[in-house]
């Protein structure tokens, strides 16, 4: 004899599952209500269970039904009784094997029979379970589907309530002036010397969703987005211009153009107010192809038309080609210091001078060994400043391993490279406030002694808002 189980979430679908595998002459042995899923009772799902075999020739039938069903069966579930408390119990049926056929008739005759039998509602009962839930502080057992019912039938009604009231009031004017974001980065701030303070790494902060409404900002940040900007660093800052700035612009005065200036004076640039010493020193390091070779001849090369004295050093052990034609090219005069000894002393002799840039072969973030290389390379001479050179178009999901990385080798500065090989400029917000170190200096594809510039927040918010 074959014995199975079957469930659904009403008796029909149940029944329908048994007449497919076991045919019409198919033994109803039990059936119960069930509720899966849920946590600790709460919030499952109720379905129905029933167990059946296959039909049994004439005399075996009963027997073998009754033992299947005793192997099978569980105690039942409470259920909702809406009978009055003075009405005798009606005795439970007693179990009885029938076919498939029979039995299904003898299921839909008994449920018209309870509808047609059941009790009006009494003027003093509870509008609802929720409402006697709420009535008796919790009166129903851990896990009692009328607890069940009444805790969803609660939370619907809040829900409801909560969406009325926000539809019936009207929100504030400050509220309709604010852009809040539709991400906000919240968490630690950063350490002293870093020039953001919204933006962390991500495993210092996380994610939270703010609803935004529409605010008269929606057309200029729309305008940066279209550049690239990334809506998580730009959000934080037209929310902090909605609170700081709005409220005194005078009447007729270009919101754009406010956004314009106050992304000018935020932007994390390199601002110098007393002159570099002698012997200032700056070391470009980044990855190969990256313009980082160019950007050094061009600092140099400009040092040297102003009239001033500058060395151009090649760090480490490679050949340096490009490097020696450029400096041969400018008239600058070239040292070599394979190693980090050896580069410390010519720093030291070099010190008379009013620059010394120094230019280092190309290190990739993902090899590690590369980059502890480049850190002992480096750090005896402790730079004044050491730039990471990026190309404009660098993937923002990038950044964080590339800072993560290039932090041993001791960065402070960014210098942006390639500006003209992309028409989309967000990184020049982007960039600076991912790895949180100021940008020095900015370099188009022009030739290599004219191109480099030093970094200028109101260049670069025209370029942004043309």
């Amino acid at each position: 004899m074959q014995i199975k189980q079957f469930s659904g979430a009403n008796i029909d679908d149940v029944l329908t599952q048994v007449r497919a595998e076991l045919g019409d002459e198919a033994v109803i042995l039990q059936t119960k209500r069930v509720v899966k899923g849920g946590i600790g009772g709460f919030f499952g799902r109720e379905g129905v269970e029933v167990t059946a075999a296959e039909g049994l020739p004439p005399g075996e039938s009963e027997s073998a039904n009754r033992e299947a069903a005793a192997s099978v069966a569980a105690p039942p579930l409470p259920s909702i009784d809406l009978r009055d408390d003075e009405a005798p119990a009606e005795p439970d049926e007693e179990f009885v094997p029938a076919a498939f056929r029979r039995h299904l008739e003898s299921r839909l005759a008994a449920a018209e029979q309870a509808e047609a039998d059941a009790p009006p509602i009494t003027p003093g009962a509870p509008a609802s379970p929720a409402a006697s839930y709420a009535r008796a502080g919790a009166p129903f057992a851990p896990g009692d589907l009328e607890r069940t019912q009444a805790i969803l039938e609660a939370a619907r009604a809040a829900v409801r309530e909560a969406h009325a009231k926000a539809v019936a009031t009207p929100p504030a004017i400050d509220e309709l002036m604010a852009a809040p974001a539709t991400r906000a980065l919240v968490g630690p701030s950063p350490g002293e010397g870093e020039y953001v303070d919204e933006i962390a790494e991500p495993e210092d902060r996380h994610l939270e969703p703010v609803v935004r409404a529409a605010t008269p900002l929606d057309g200029v940040r729309g305008e940066l987005i279209r550049a690239g900007v990334d809506a998580r660093y730009l959000d934080p800052f037209l929310d902090g211009f909605s609170k700081s700035v709005i409220p005194f612009l005078a009447p007729g005065e270009s919101l754009r153009d406010a956004v314009k200036e106050h992304l000018a004076s935020r932007l994390p640039m390199a601002r110098d107010w007393k002159p570099r010493a002698m012997g200032h020193t700056i070391a470009f390091v980044g990855q190969s192809g990256v313009g980082k070779t160019s950007a050094a001849v061009g600092l140099a090369g400009r040092y040297r038309a102003a009239g001033l004295a500058v060395a151009l050093i090649a760090a480490g052990s490679g050949a340096h080609d490009a490097l020696e034609g450029h400096a041969r090219r400018l008239d600058i005069q070239l040292f070599r210091a394979p190693d980090g000894p050896s580069l410390e002393n010519l720093c030291s002799t070099l010190g008379d001078r009013d620059m010394i840039v120094i230019d280092t072969e190309g290190r990739s973030h993902q090899h590690l060994a590369e980059i502890e290389e480049l850190a002992a390379l480096l750090t005896p001479v402790k730079a004044d400043e050491v730039h990471l050179v990026l190309p404009m178009a660098t993937p923002v999901a990038d950044l964080g391993d590339a800072q993560r990385r290039f932090r041993m080798v001791g960065v402070n500065r960014l210098t942006m490279t390639k500006l003209d090989e992309t028409r989309y400029h967000g990184n020049l917000v982007n960039v600076p406030l991912r790895i949180g170190k100021p940008l020095g200096f900015l370099s188009d594809g022009a030739s290599v002694a004219g191109s480099l510039r030093p970094a200028d927040a109101r260049r670069v918010a025209e370029m942004l808002l043309p």
